[in-house]
């Protein structure tokens, strides 16, 4: 009974993994369906190209006799039906002999690499020469040349023959060949199917990225705190807010419940310590870090925790975008450097109990601000005022400013966009924050697609979706692409592709960064 559970067990997991697979085909492909379309079209013109630049017209031109062995009449068949075998058999031998063919070319006046064949009727003694050349007319001159000088050369192996024409081509008009365009055209489909299949496959297996638990066990030990699927919200003419937050009610009730599984874990994470410090990270741009950060601060705040929220990304600042507020002149910059009051900067949403100490502009030298004595007196000034105190930094793979809030983090989570960042990536954001002494309380696999093995929660936050990727879709603001961020270049490039406001699109959420 035992082994019969173990194999249907193993079964079921190799049926698993069959379906992980097709899926993350099906997603290959859908990613990158333009260039197999390109590749599928490259390779059918190819084929066709190549059929049509190699096409050779050859032309056929024939004749048929019967033959009769000299000194017999028609109605000997019998002889004659020997004869003609005679001739059929020996034909091959004499054109391999050369002697045929040194008579025709002889008697034509020129050489030839025209194909001569002859063929037999069985049980007749009807008799087929058939000529094929490239040239219409010498494959009717060479035809002609060889009935006429054939039976003498016949009559040093079988005797005397004559041959009666009973049938002639003259010289052929058609070639007797067909473009095989149609052909090769669907040998290059099949070829172009074939090859972009191949490299679908290959980019699959070359793919180290996360988009499981066990994906991120692999590569460190660090505690799991939670799922957050992937969201689309519907825009509706009669209701524009678009914020994706917890406290909108068009934000679908999985989004939300997903935000308050990693509050209740991160809580218990941070048990027995008064007025924690956290920083919501990521290792690179586009994994919703500032999405989560601002959730997480209100599902806190919903719990009646006195909640400070920090936009901490001084290069790009988008915590007030998220919540939908209004941008003010001043923000935690000028708080730091003292050149306003922090009650004047410090704003509550909404009536929510949350409060957020928003950014401003960017500044090319956060550095400068985040070590300052006065920011850590900033922070000092804050714990007077919160239960927890959470600051959304910029990724740490990418940039160190995350690291450089050392002194006053008692902590960071890990944001990780299911099956976006590389392996490497992500452990050298984690790297980097053990470096500068930052616990690692956990991390928040984001964007989780729900959908293909359902949605139940488990306590190791499979939440049954397994390995199953996410959709890609833009949401309208952020960092821009990752691969043409350009970072290390001048601060405007750093940071390529943020936009004013929410903006979120048509029948898109604003999950964004």
């Amino acid at each position: 009974m035992r082994r019969e559970e173990t194999n249907e067990y193993t079964d079921e997991l190799e049926k698993i993994d069959l379906i992980s697979y097709l899926y993350e085909f099906m997603k290959a492909l859908k990613k990158f369906f333009w260039l197999v379309l390109l590749a599928v079209i490259l390779c059918t013109a190819g084929g066709c190209f190549w059929s049509y630049k190699s096409y050779r017209p050859v032309y056929e031109a024939y004749t048929s006799f019967i033959v009769t062995a000299s000194g017999q009449s028609y109605s000997s068949s019998y002889y004659d039906n020997t004869t003609a075998e005679q001739l059929g058999k020996t034909f091959p031998y004499i054109l391999t002999s050369g002697v045929l063919k040194d008579v025709v070319a002889e008697d034509l006046g020129y050489g030839f690499g025209s194909s001569i064949e002859a063929s037999v009727m069985e049980g007749t003694n009807l008799f087929t020469i058939t000529v094929r050349d490239t040239s219409p007319q010498t494959a009717y001159d060479v035809m002609a040349s060889v009935i006429k000088n054939y039976p003498v050369v016949a009559e040093y192996i079988i005797g005397g023959t004559t041959l009666t024409v009973v049938d002639e081509s003259g010289v052929p008009t058609k070639p007797a060949n067909s473009g095989s365009m149609k052909q090769a055209g669907a040998a290059g489909f099949l070829a172009g199917l074939v090859i972009s299949a191949l490299l679908l496959a290959v980019y699959i297996a070359g793919r180290k990225t996360i988009c499981s638990g066990e994906d991120m066990n692999a590569i460190a030990s660090t505690k799991f705190l939670g799922n957050v699927p992937e969201t689309r919200m519907k825009k509706r003419s009669s209701r524009k807010d678009q914020t994706m937050v917890i406290t909108n009610s068009k934000v679908p009730a999985g989004f939300k419940e997903g935000i308050r599984l990693v509050r209740s874990r991160t809580e218990a994470e941070l048990k027995d310590r008064q007025c924690p410090v956290v920083l919501v990270t990521s290792a690179v741009p586009e994994e919703g870090k500032t999405t989560l950060a601002v959730n997480l601060a209100l599902a806190f705040a919903q719990k009646n925790r006195r909640t400070i929220l920090v936009d901490g990304d001084l290069r790009n600042p988008s915590v007030v975008q998220r919540l939908g507020m209004i941008k003010k002149k001043n923000g935690i910059v000028q708080a730091v450097r003292e050149q306003i009051k922090l009650e004047d900067v410090l704003t509550e949403y909404k009536e929510t109990g949350l409060k957020v100490l928003p950014g401003t502009s960017k500044i090319s030298n956060p550095a400068s601000v985040i070590r300052s004595r006065e920011m850590k007196n900033l922070i000092e000034a804050l714990k007077e005022q919160a239960d927890i105190i959470l600051i959304d930094t910029p990724p740490s793979s990418v940039l160190s400013d995350a690291t450089l809030y050392e002194e006053v983090a008692d902590g960071a989570i890990l944001v990780v966009r299911q099956d976006f960042a590389s392996t490497q990536q992500i452990r050298k954001g984690m790297e980097a924050l053990a470096d500068a002494d930052i616990p690692v309380l956990g991390y928040v696999l984001n964007y989780v697609e729900e959908g293909m093995t359902g949605y139940g929660y488990s306590s190791y936050g499979k939440y049954g979706y397994g390995k199953y990727g996410y959709r890609r879709y833009g949401y309208g603001y952020g960092y821009g692409s990752y691969g043409k961020s350009g970072y290390g270049r001048d601060e405007r490039e750093r940071y390529a592709g943020e936009e004013e406001g929410t903006r979120g699109k048509q029948g898109k959420d604003i999950q964004g960064e």
